[in-house]
């Protein structure tokens, strides 16, 4: 390796060094922080990023699997969705969503995701309002493909917007924090479907119709919030002094080993976030999961009125399994970033999920009770790792572009389950479901295996770069050219 390459990988591995005190050099002066001033900066990101972004993946989820309350409290009846016609409208919305995501992050590095999510929350919250008045199962098929195409970029583009604002060992727990709003969605949206549905009829509005009407006004409302209060990146958060933008940059300068700089989008980069085998593990071990929590956002409420209790109980009943899920996927999310691991955190959550369907799968009928009791630890299971996915793999990117497209593949590759999930359950399945808990059993297990060959792989690839097998990637490249790697820079360690 000449002078430079070595000077190139002295200056990455530098970089990523964590020093409760780091002295940079901007705008020709030297720049002192430490921790207290970083924590800082995060709580004021916590506060005024996390929380809205939080909220908008929430109203995002409950406009998405909101079918599922309108379901039992009518929507079936009125449109005429006898047989799969009620999963087919299921699967409309998953087709455009595994079709727009990857494009859709990719746009949204472009563009910014300052504009580019709250354009996405209005349009899907205008969708969302209209379905209210379709009358035929043609129209509702209509409107889940198109609500599919615009949320389809929200949850991918989000992971992207944490990913500018927090360093790599603070991301598990917030996307943690973000992402449970799937499970909060479980139980908040049943609360709020059972009042909507009791608002009287006004006009064509009525019932299930009250529930997509108001929902989606309400991520109409959020997206005017949003188009005012998301800044395009540290350094244009109004909300930060000067001296704590310029701590917001150096932070996460120094979290990407310096490639930050190194902004613009390029081919390369966009291939290189679709190749790079830990991402490619990531989104594998993501589709599994995803597969699982589509179908339980979308039936749970069909699988516990199955057990033989009313409609409007099952509803309730819901509740408690989402709010277990949304604290332990937190608590989950905390412990991944203490103790900076996503892979073994994953290891030790995903048997959770196993045990709970397998108790689903084999007790008897005559034991609802216990059936039920089994959701709170399928809904754990199934939810609280998922996160950990969508931080795995974009901890494993070091430039912004890398982020964008890994983030994209995952969530795109997640997205094909989500195509699946309305198939897992089917109505001749009922009341028992046997079928539709064995295929989720499996793809559990499916998860928890690829985590397994995931750290396998990495210790493997780490201990490789640490043993300089890896630095002949350098060879003839120049400074520029070898900070363009990326996480495939010899000096780059994949997060275990």
């Amino acid at each position: 390796m000449d002078s430079r390459g070595k000077e190139a990988v002295g200056n990455v591995q530098r970089a990523v060094v964590e020093d409760t005190k780091v002295v940079l050099k901007a705008t020709d002066e030297r720049i002192l922080w430490d921790e207290k001033q970083s924590r800082a900066v995060v709580r004021k990101f916590d506060l005024r990023l996390l929380s809205l972004f939080t909220v908008i993946n929430l109203f995002s989820f409950i406009d998405r699997v909101n079918i599922g309350n309108a379901r039992l409290l009518g929507l079936e009846k009125d449109l005429g969705l006898s047989g799969l016609r009620f999963n087919i409208a299921l699967m409309c919305l998953f087709v455009s969503y595994c079709v727009v995501e990857l494009p859709s992050n990719i746009l949204c590095k472009i563009v910014g995701g300052h504009i580019y999510i709250p354009t996405l929350v209005v349009c899907f919250g205008i969708i969302t309002m209209l379905t209210s008045l379709v009358e035929q199962k043609g129209g509702l098929y209509a409107c889940r493909f198109l609500l599919g195409v615009f949320e389809g970029g929200i949850s991918p583009g989000l992971v992207v917007m944490l990913a500018l604002f927090y360093r790599r060992h603070e991301l598990g727990v917030r996307t943690s924090i973000y992402i449970s709003a799937s499970s909060a969605s479980g139980a908040f949206g049943g609360l709020l479907a059972i009042g909507l549905s009791r608002i009287p009829d006004w006009g064509l509005i009525h019932t299930w119709r009250n529930i997509f009407f108001f929902e989606g006004l309400v991520s109409v409302i959020l997206a005017v919030v949003a188009f005012i209060s998301i800044p395009s990146g540290p350094e244009t958060a109004r909300f930060l002094t000067e001296s704590q933008k310029q701590v917001a940059v150096d932070r996460m300068r120094i979290d990407s080993a310096g490639t930050t700089e190194h902004s613009r989008t390029t081919f390369r980069h966009v291939v290189q976030g679709l190749t790079t085998p830990p991402i490619v593990f990531c989104a594998l071990g993501f589709f599994f999961g995803n597969t699982c929590a589509q179908s339980f956002s979308l039936f749970s409420p069909s699988i516990i009125s199955a057990m033989g209790y009313t409609k409007e109980l099952a509803q309730l009943l819901s509740v408690g399994p989402y709010a277990a899920a949304c604290v332990i996927s937190i608590v989950v999310g905390y412990v991944s970033d203490r103790y900076h691991s996503r892979g073994w955190v994953i290891f030790a959550t995903v048997p959770f999920g196993i045990a709970g369907m397998g108790m689903l799968e084999f007790l008897p009928t005559s034991m609802p009770g216990a059936k039920y009791g089994a959701l709170y630890l399928a809904a754990p299971g199934i939810y609280a790792f998922l996160p950990l996915w969508l931080a795995w793999a974009v901890n494993n990117a070091a430039t912004p572009t890398v982020k964008a497209a890994s983030a994209g593949l995952v969530f795109t590759v997640g997205s094909l389950g989500g195509i699946l999930a309305p198939c897992v359950y089917l109505p001749g399945d009922a009341p028992n479901y046997h079928a539709g808990h064995a295929i989720m059993f499996a793809f559990l297990f499916g998860s928890w295996v690829i985590c397994i060959g995931m750290i396998i792989y990495i210790k493997w690839e780490n201990r490789a770069r640490e043993m300089g097998k890896r630095d002949n990637v350098l060879e003839g490249l120049g400074l520029e050219e070898q900070l363009e790697l990326s996480s495939r820079h010899p000096a780059f360690r994949y997060a275990v």
